[in-house]
């Protein structure tokens, strides 16, 4: 049988190389193609990976982003393989949130759109009116509020009107968007490690630079207000004596506040509020933007300490761009939802930019985001019911993986029988009981890194290093996902990718939304991998 795979897996690489020869030859023969492919040369050959990530356009990446793009580059060479190989592969790199249910306030406002007049018109560039009035009011729900508003008649009592916030294709296309905006060559925006890596690419791929501010354990791995103006002083100082005499020197324009953080799942709360007026003021005090990210708000595991906005703090709004979207917490990614929130000075370049790049944002996305984030009593009272449920699966999800990696008795004694059941309900693979009682070899999960919203968790394999398999050995990180891949078919966040503030530690972002099956499976295989590494 194996042998079979492997005459087949051969079969499958001379075709495939053949093809693409041809597809080479093809192209060549075509003269307006062969101009794009002297501009565009790694356009030559089909890819099967990720998406190109881009490059810088003046000089190259910094060490701390040139590490992710290095990460992404190892996970296409990985992905190329798949193709050859008949195993099952396991990706645990994936931000899909659970597949649950789509919130059902959003699916009736989709829906209701759609079976009404009007879809044949073209949305306008800044958004419905009268949805933009729908979240506003969701805002003032919030706690959101502008002290300093403008003198216009449209601005409602807590200082905002329609014209704070308009509507993208996600947050990721509204952080680009901002970055563009209030960037220029040579800036820099500060970005917390760890943190979402792709986020961290965009300022520099415009030329900007990412200085990070590593996120410490004495801290609880959540950003220092002191320490976050020592920085931007710092690079402060540092540009104003490279650039000195040019026309313009750079400074530092941009904090990226993720709260939840992606990967840490750390939340800044209610608890938390010094913690954030501090970090709002300290940015505000030096003409530094926060850019308040709050896409996993909803999924706060706590309902009394969810994520709190910086723009809800007195004095905050005009300094803040907070971004929202349905993506994560309300079980629409596909649907690439989402709204800024700033001062109309931004919004409205983020409107000229819409407008110049694809003239408008489908008016689908406006009609579920006034579904899923509005102040109505339909809308509330489902809130509560959906997500009370859905954190609850997150929180046993977490439990789960965490019962296999560090063992049973490092589970909440309060889910150690709720997770004895989820396992036997969905495995007979006996496999496990060996990872309740000792865990994963050579895995753990830090004390002060236990997710608190979200799915990920950050999983430290250091025990792991100089480990060997024969003539390899476990020199680093890529050492150890290559070695996982090769083995059991593993995909998962680079420590690196997800800018971990250590260089010298193993550390691994996994999903844990995913299957009851496969977090039991993964872990089984993991397990089983690393026992096959040895000391050297």
């Amino acid at each position: 049988m194996i042998i079979l795979l492997n005459l087949i897996d051969l079969l499958l690489i001379v075709l495939y190389y053949k093809a693409t020869i041809k597809g080479e030859f093809f192209m060549e023969a075509i003269k307006s193609l062969n101009h794009l492919l002297e501009r565009y040369p790694y356009l030559n050959k089909r890819h099967d990976g990720f998406p190109d990530v881009g490059k810088r356009k003046i000089s190259g990446y910094s060490e701390p982003i040139q590490k992710i793009v290095d990460g992404f580059s190892l996970y296409d060479s990985l992905i190329a393989t798949r193709f050859f190989n008949s195993m099952k592969e396991y990706n645990f790199t994936s931000g899909d949130p659970l597949a649950h249910e789509a919130f059902p306030p959003v699916k009736k406002a989709m829906h209701d759109y759609i079976e009404a007049e009007g879809v044949h018109r073209y949305p306008y560039s800044e958004g419905d009116d009268r949805i933009r009035e729908i979240l506003v009011n969701y805002l003032k729900q919030e706690g959101i509020r502008n002290d300093e508003p403008y003198d216009f008649n449209d601005i409602n009592e807590v200082g905002l009107s329609k014209h704070n916030l308009t509507f993208t294709v996600a947050t990721s296309h509204a952080f680009q968007l901002i970055m563009d905006i209030i960037t220029r060559p040579g800036d820099v925006v500060i970005v917390p490690g760890p943190n979402y890596g792709l986020f961290a690419i965009r300022p520099e791929r415009i030329n900007a630079d990412v200085v990070v501010l590593p996120l410490e354990e004495e801290d609880n791995y959540l950003p220092d207000p002191l320490k976050l103006e020592k920085l931007i002083k710092e690079v402060n100082d540092r540009l104003q004596r490279e650039h000195a005499g040019e026309d313009y020197i750079p400074r530092v324009v941009g904090y990226l506040n993720a709260n939840p953080n992606n990967p840490t799942g750390k939340v800044m709360g209610i608890r938390e509020y010094d913690r954030l007026k501090n970090l709002g003021k300290v940015c505000k005090d030096n003409g530094v933007f926060v850019i308040d990210d709050l896409v996993y708000r909803d999924i706060s595991y706590s309902e009394e300490d969810k994520a709190y906005p910086i723009a809800a703090i007195p004095g905050m709004f005009r300094n803040t761009i907070s971004l929202f979207g349905l993506s994560k917490a309300y079980g629409m990614a596909s649907l690439r939802s989402g709204f800024v929130v700033a001062d109309e000075v931004i919004i409205r370049e983020i409107v000229n930019r819409i407008f110049q790049e694809m003239d408008a944002v489908p008016a689908i996305i406006g009609e579920a985001l006034a579904g899923g984030f509005n102040d109505t009593d339909y809308r509330n009272k489902e809130y509560d019911k959906y997500f009370r449920e859905l954190r609850q699966e997150y929180i046993n999800r977490y439990q789960t993986f965490k019962s296999l990696i560090m063992g049973i008795d490092k589970v909440d004694p309060e889910y150690r029988d709720i997770v004895l059941k989820l396992i036997e309900q969905h495995t007979d693979d006996d496999r496990y009981m060996d990872l309740l009682d000792r865990g994963i070899k050579g895995a753990t999960i830090m004390p002060n890194l236990e997710p608190e919203s979200g799915f990920f968790l950050l999983v430290n394999f250091n025990k792991l290093k100089g480990r060997r398999f024969g003539d390899m050995v476990i020199k680093d990180e890529f050492d150890l996902l290559k070695y996982f891949y090769n083995t059991i078919k593993l995909r998962y966040i680079l420590g690196s990718g997800c800018l971990w503030p250590n260089p010298n530690d193993l550390i691994g972002r996994f999903t844990y939304a995913k299957s009851y099956e496969d977090l039991i499976e993964v872990s089984c295989l993991m397990d089983e991998s690393a026992k096959k590494l040895v000391k050297q």
